[in-house]
């Protein structure tokens, strides 16, 4: 694959402004609400922070809820529940061997042969489940580097495994593989790269959103890192979403903030975590950094953005969105459904005074205005 080439004025662009703070309503923006509730059991605990992070994906399918936890906090488990939220089975599970996952990156759905694909790391590899909870097979993943930041999703029958390679900690690249049935990588293509005069890059915590779908196109955003107190050199466009397309990934649109998110010293301050869109909304997810060269005691923030290109408004909010259907107080950060952007989802755990524990987060799953 390669990138197609495109002039910066050619691309739209959407001005984010960061000093916007809008309590902005879910029901502006939503058609529907579902709200399913996962059975609690021993072996059913979905571990929920703020935003939900160690929650690597979650995927709806006719029938089931699959939710899949990751990284170095989290319990490193797929669980499988029905559409109404019982609770079915794991599939899979930890350790080193053959059919076994050590830490989750991502999880990917091929609805037409009912399998799950589980993106491991330590070591890294690829592993395919029915979901029904039987193995299927493994691929080793020996020249990619290892990571909790990285995405996969299905296109067409062919895995899609978005991740970032460093060859000395300075120099890195982000990278899209393709790979048939067999787990084997059939093609490539280096969507950014940075070169860091000094210093090792930075790689914030954040929701691996980078490859979605929105009907029949596929979109992916190459995230951004960046090395504090010196800015790198990066050879692609910068806070832009691509569509691939016959092998190409097209730039599609572009964010715009203030002197493109750097300060006065060359520092990168804003950082676009996610970018994607559904046919009516653009949404990204993204923190301020601030720096503390100019003795700025504030503390990163994050953000949510919303444009509706059918009204042409933009809205900036920190911390998320206000559920107002359910009366939600505090604000929730929502997540698209990577298999199709029309949808989107978010957690929230609800404590009843009389509660002995803590209940699984409730998931509610909304359906976007067209």
């Amino acid at each position: 694959m390669s990138c197609s080439q495109a002039e910066h004025s050619e691309l739209p662009e959407f001005q984010v402004d960061i000093n916007q703070d809008i309590l902005f309503p879910l029901s502006e923006i939503t058609e529907e609400i579902t709200i399913i509730e996962p059975e609690l059991t021993n072996e059913s605990l979905i571990k929920y922070d703020y935003g939900g992070i160690d929650i690597k994906r979650m995927i709806r399918t006719e029938n089931n809820i699959i939710v899949a936890m990751g990284g170095l906090s989290s319990s490193n488990t797929v669980l499988l529940f029905n559409k109404d939220g019982k609770f079915a089975r794991s599939i899979g599970s930890r350790g080193q061997g053959p059919g076994e996952y050590n830490l989750i990156s991502n999880v990917a759905i091929d609805y037409k042969n009912n399998r799950l694909f589980i993106l491991s790391y330590g070591p890294n590899k690829i592993i395919c489940y029915h979901l029904d909870g039987k193995f299927l097979k493994e691929s080793r993943l020996n020249h990619v580097s290892s990571g909790s930041d990285y995405d996969i999703n299905i296109n067409n029958d062919e895995l899609l495994l978005a991740c970032f390679f460093s060859v000395d900690g300075q120099n890195t690249k982000k990278i899209v593989y393709r790979m048939n049935d067999n787990l084997q990588i059939t093609d490539s293509i280096i969507c950014w790269e940075n070169h860091f005069k000094s210093g090792k890059a930075i790689n914030s915590h954040c929701f691996p959103d980078y490859i979605v779908k929105n009907g029949t196109s596929i979109y992916v955003y190459p995230k951004e890192i960046y090395g504090k107190w010196n800015a790198p050199t990066v050879k692609v466009l910068r806070d832009t979403l691509y569509r691939l397309e016959d092998n190409q990934l097209i730039p599609e649109l572009k964010l715009k903030f203030r002197n493109d998110g750097f300060d006065r010293y060359g520092d990168k301050i804003i950082n676009l975590h996610n970018l994607y869109r559904s046919s009516r909304y653009i949404f990204a997810y993204y923190a301020y950094n601030p720096n503390n060269r100019e003795r700025n005691t504030e503390q990163e923030k994050v953000y949510q953005f919303c444009y509706d290109t059918k009204t042409g408004k933009g809205y900036n909010m920190p911390d998320g969105y206000k559920d107002d259907i359910h009366g939600i107080e505090e604000r929730v950060i929502i997540r698209p459904l990577n298999t199709d952007s029309e949808y989107f989802y978010y957690w929230y755990t609800h404590m009843n005074p009389n509660d002995r524990e803590e209940p699984n987060p409730t998931l509610y799953i909304g359906k976007l205005k067209k």
